[in-house]
């Protein structure tokens, strides 16, 4: 082809871009709600923008993670129970190393005061206290609860994963991992919940977990707490076998407790309890129209347990709980899709039953990242039914201290750039507007990875400390994040402390 009808054809491919760039929407042609059709307009082409790039340098500096941490500075000490506990030397927390501190309801730090004085009578009193940490997806798979369980048990003793479900959603490796037979299903309340299900009965893990099939049936005259027909002839028979995780730190991996908790079986349940390859225990799960709780002890971590069950009738099995018998336990609870507003449509004799149990003194709420990609003008009613949610929390345990943890920045691909979703900061607000008129605390997470465009930076960190979707973390990445949360904590705690060994003095 000859030159001029080269540059011809290439004068009237920009003639066309140019008149394009004229006349095409600046918002772009929408075709789905996920999907936009842009084209630069002239200014854009004349005048390229690049988004401003977030320096995290400094924040992951002062958070750095070091690989060996799993084993790093941990001794182990027998107590007379022949438990089994974690510590390491006192931390103190220097405030200029604290990222994001927390923040509180008029500045009130008192809201946390009851939890700190729970962390703080543990060496004395020897008894095992609880925090329950729920969150979206952005926690599964035991991210961040992971670090902020070994930081906490080394600190202040405890070890074990916690509470685990019987069936693991999504196959989750970590904190432990869990073998099953064909025969189990998973009941979330939650997200797209099973029809079948003519109750709110989710307990602690806002799911649980049966073997033996849930038959539909037509009787309304039926109490919900029977909503099943049981055929008298056909025995069902399950099994479930919890391993360690190559992927969880080393105080998880051990514990000298197992117990169970389930409820609502109308026929009795054979369980048998293997402790490795020992025959630990002979059980009868008697029918029951309410909660009930089996334990075990244990002289050392078995390699692995292993649970049998035959009946007529599957109990709905709402945890298993591995723990020390002192200390801290943390769990990690994850509900993939969840705005955190579940807990108001939970049955609350059953879930305030629970909470009692596993003597919980701090709720850990990690939400708003599944409300981002909907944007809508005001999150007022987002502000409203989370504070319903921590209402009630309150309500069904006493004296519990909250913190709400806010949602991570998130980046959409605007033409050639990630940017922000516009609303994460009334996200935030909302959340905790929310958080302030519950009196609880608050930890700004977007604002402590960097605010606004700051995604980026962690997806293109070397290493990676955030994922290609730009919206959850790496593991590394994740630990960076849990301890800016744990220095947060742990600064107050220290202040907590301070202010208490004054006043002892005093009292002298």
């Amino acid at each position: 082809m000859k030159p001029k009808y080269i540059l011809s054809f290439l004068l009237f491919v920009f003639s066309v871009l140019l008149l394009l760039s004229f006349i095409f929407p600046k918002e772009g042609i929408k075709i789905t709600d996920s999907f936009t059709i842009q084209f630069p307009t002239i200014d854009e082409l004349l005048n390229i923008e690049e988004t401003e790039v977030v320096d995290i340098s400094e924040i992951i500096k002062k958070n750095q993670v070091p690989e060996n941490n799993t084993k790093s500075n941990l001794k182990s000490v027998k107590l007379s129970d022949s438990s089994t506990v974690f510590y390491e030397n006192k931390e103190l927390v220097n405030p200029n190393q604290v990222s994001r501190k927390l923040e509180f309801p008029s500045n009130n730090k008192l809201v946390l005061n009851r939890f700190f004085t729970e962390l703080h009578n543990l060496r004395s009193n020897g008894k095992l206290i609880r925090i329950l940490h729920y969150g979206d997806s952005q926690i599964e798979a035991d991210r961040m609860t992971s670090y902020i369980r070994y930081k906490l048990q080394g600190q202040f003793g405890g070890s074990g994963p916690g509470l685990v479900p019987a069936v693991q959603p999504f196959n989750y490796q970590s904190p432990v991992n869990i073998e099953l037979s064909e025969t189990w299903q998973r009941f979330p309340g939650f997200g797209r919940r099973d029809t079948t299900v003519k109750h709110n009965r989710y307990g602690a893990l806002i799911s649980y977990s049966r073997f033996s099939p849930i038959i539909k049936i037509k009787d309304d005259s039926l109490d919900i707490n029977n909503d099943r027909r049981i055929n008298e002839t056909t025995d069902y028979s399950a099994w479930l076998k919890i391993n360690h995780s190559k992927h969880s730190f080393s105080n998880v991996k051990k514990y000298n407790k197992c117990r169970i908790f389930y409820g609502y079986n109308s026929k009795p349940v054979d369980l048998n309890i293997y402790a490795g390859e020992n025959l630990l225990s002979e059980n009868v799960l008697s029918p029951a129209d309410y909660l009930q709780v089996k334990g075990w002890q244990f002289n050392a971590t078995p390699a692995y347990l292993k649970m049998e069950f035959t009946g007529k009738d599957s109990p709905e099995i709402y945890a298993l709980a591995l723990d020390g018998n002192r200390g801290v336990a943390v769990d990690n609870i994850p509900l993939r899709g969840s705005s955190g507003t579940v807990f108001s449509n939970n049955d609350t004799k059953l879930l305030g039953a629970i909470y009692r149990n596993l003597n919980v003194k701090l709720v850990i709420l990690q939400f708003g990242g599944n409300i981002t990609p909907f944007i809508k003008e005001d999150y007022k009613w987002y502000e409203n039914s989370f504070y319903r949610q921590l209402a009630k929390i309150k309500r069904l345990i006493p004296g519990v201290s909250i913190i709400v943890i806010g949602p991570a920045d998130m980046s959409k691909k605007e033409k050639d750039q990630y940017v922000s979703y516009p609303n994460i900061g009334m996200i935030r607000d909302a959340l905790k507007k929310a958080t302030f008129k519950a009196d609880c605390a608050f930890w700004d997470m977007y604002e402590a990875m960097g605010g606004n465009n700051s995604m980026p930076s962690w997806v293109f960190s070397e290493p990676p400390l955030a994922e290609k979707d730009f919206t959850h973390f790496t593991v590394k990445g994740s630990r960076i994040i849990a301890q800016m949360f744990y220095k947060a904590l742990m600064l107050e705690y220290g202040k907590f402390n301070n202010k208490k060994s004054k006043t002892s003095k005093k009292k002298r």
